[in-house]
């Protein structure tokens, strides 16, 4: 199945499954996971590790909060197939 989004992606709920390590997002209604290992860790800000995850710009990022107060946006987009 193919999905279109007219607008840009908004993450309504993001939740970190420790099992998997995967980050979950909800949006549009669509559960969408992305493993956090794909992201290179050049990416992140800090090297501390991740304490939570949040949203954030009305929906437009998930942030990574790292255990040193710094943090990490990554773009709603990248869930997207």
């Amino acid at each position: 199945m193919n999905v279109v989004f007219e607008s840009s992606p908004v993450v309504e709920q993001v939740s970190f499954d420790p099992r998997s390590n995967e980050i979950h997002t909800l949006i549009a209604g669509i559960e969408f996971t992305f493993p956090l290992s794909e992201i290179p860790e050049e990416d992140f800000e800090s090297a501390s590790p991740i304490v939570g995850f949040a949203i954030g710009c009305e929906g437009a990022i998930v942030v990574c909060k790292h255990r040193d107060g710094s943090e990490t946006w990554l773009p709603a987009d990248m869930w997207l197939p």
